[in-house]
């Protein structure tokens, strides 16, 4: 059986799961695809509603089901809930005389560093970044072997609120699911969105969804800095249908389809259109997406700032997600961060995919990282369903004279005429026949009992001659 991987993230917009493979060159083949809403039992990116969260889950497995050729038990999952952090960690030995670092002394550092942990928190991820030697500015990635007096390491450990993992281990115990394993969604999509070249030169990958906004900050290779932000573009849509006093529906298309216009100027913003029964300019609507966008973009330049290399990203800003599809995106953030800064878009994969699966978006970036925790799998996570027998493709093969032979039925009579009332016929004379020979019986019963019948005298006579003296004497 083909190791078929399955991943499932509970989004704040939608819950959805994927299905495929692993190719031996690294590419993905991606087989099925489902998902099904998550505003009622998701908010940024936590579980608030265990039994709604539950069912959905199972819809998107049933749904996966419908479309593999094999049944769905086990899944790996994604992290991106508002909880998920980086929290750095230090750890320093001093030795009295010079002393040559082994295996030992890095696996003791490395313990002692998750003893941080806290029981409120879930540790995805515990990376050792570089070790400085007797306080020299240059660091090392592998000391071993090296002598020193002092040695110190950084780690950076990626965690979640204990609470948020546990009741996503819950609603899939609930849909009957075994949960695999878990990886901190940003830290998968990274491996499919970035270059290793963007990882060392040093760049922010920005995850713009519904109800969160993922910062990511690489530099020399390895993650230094990672937060959520509690915002995202539904935002921008529950603005529209709250201050124009629309529906939601077409609060989204409005927002698809104007975007920032009033940055991009590719429409005429003088332009008024009718909503609810009111004439709105396309400038107020505008208006409403850039001054929440704006917010969010601000936000997301805040934490970058905060990561400490917002001056070390030779690669830029590389910006996915569903939020990313906004029109004139690129320009807000041109304006707001440092002039020259790179920025692109990561719609697709930086490794080949083919896509068996019709349904999924391609190109849009808003399911990367859905695409990048099932690339993360490593085991298989179906089970054949039984084959059932043939039974129809036999009984076609059967000769119709010997239908009657095996005791079976056929659908028409040797003449092509409708075997089923032909059984009818035969049926209703069989019945008659019984009927009539019913009657025969009866009558035939009636006339045998007819002589048998006798007087009193003659019942007597009878007993008389046939018990002699006895019947007498018994008198």
């Amino acid at each position: 059986m083909e190791t078929t991987i399955v991943a499932v993230e509970l989004g704040s917009s939608k819950i959805s799961g994927v299905a495929g493979h692993v190719n031996d060159d690294g590419s993905l083949a991606v087989q099925a695809y489902a998902w099904t809403p998550a505003e009622s039992c998701i908010r940024h990116g936590a579980v608030y509603n265990l039994d709604r969260t539950a069912n959905a889950i199972a819809t998107v497995i049933s749904r996966l089901d419908g479309v593999l050729d094999s049944r769905v038990k086990k899944v790996f999952i994604g992290y991106n809930a508002r909880t998920l952090r980086t929290v750095p960690g230090s750890v320093e030995r001093k030795f009295e005389s010079e002393t040559v670092i082994d295996e030992k002394t890095v696996v003791e550092m490395n313990e002692a560093d998750e003893v941080f942990s806290r029981e409120d928190l879930v540790t995805l991820t515990h990376d050792a970044l570089e070790y400085a030697i007797d306080g020299r500015q240059g660091t090392e990635t592998d000391p071993i072997g090296v002598a020193c007096r002092n040695i110190r390491c950084n780690y950076m450990n990626v965690v979640i609120s204990r609470p948020i993992a546990e009741f996503m281990a819950q609603c899939f115990k609930q849909a009957e699911i075994q949960i695999l394993d878990g990886f901190a969604s940003p830290l998968a999509q990274a491996q499919l969105a970035l270059t290793e070249e963007d990882r060392q030169q040093g760049c922010a990958l920005v995850d713009y969804g519904a109800d969160t906004v993922t910062v990511s900050v690489y530099r020399n290779g390895l993650l230094r800095y990672l937060r959520v932000i509690p915002l995202g573009s539904a935002l921008i849509t529950r603005d529209l249908a709250a201050i124009l006093g629309i529906e939601r529906d077409s609060a989204e298309l409005l927002k698809m389809k104007y975007g920032l216009c009033n940055m991009t100027k590719t429409v005429d913003t003088q332009q008024t259109i009718s909503l609810a029964g009111k004439q709105h300019a396309i400038e107020e609507i505008g208006d409403i997406i850039g001054a929440r966008n704006e917010e969010i973009v601000r936000n997301v330049i805040a934490r970058i700032e905060d990561s400490g290399y917002a001056d070390k990203l030779g690669a830029g800003v590389v910006i996915t997600g569903g939020g990313s599809r906004l029109d004139g995106l690129k320009q807000v953030f041109s304006a707001l961060l440092p002039k020259d800064t790179q920025i692109r878009f990561a719609t697709e994969p930086v490794v080949s995919v083919e896509w068996a699966e019709p349904v999924w978006n391609k190109g849009d970036g808003s399911q990367m990282g859905l695409l990048a925790v099932m690339a993360m799998g490593y085991d298989n996570c179906c089970e054949d369903v039984p084959e059932q027998p043939a039974i129809m493709d036999e009984i076609e093969q059967i000769a119709p004279d010997r239908f009657k032979e095996m005791g079976m039925q056929g659908l028409f009579t040797p003449d092509g005429e409708n075997a089923q009332a032909e059984r009818d016929r035969e049926e209703q004379e069989q019945a008659r026949q019984r009927r009539e020979l019913e009657q025969q019986n009866r009558a035939a019963e009636q006339a045998e009992d007819q002589p048998k019948k006798r007087s009193r005298f003659m019942d007597l006579f009878m007993r008389v001659l046939e018990t002699g003296e006895s019947y007498l004497e018994g008198k």
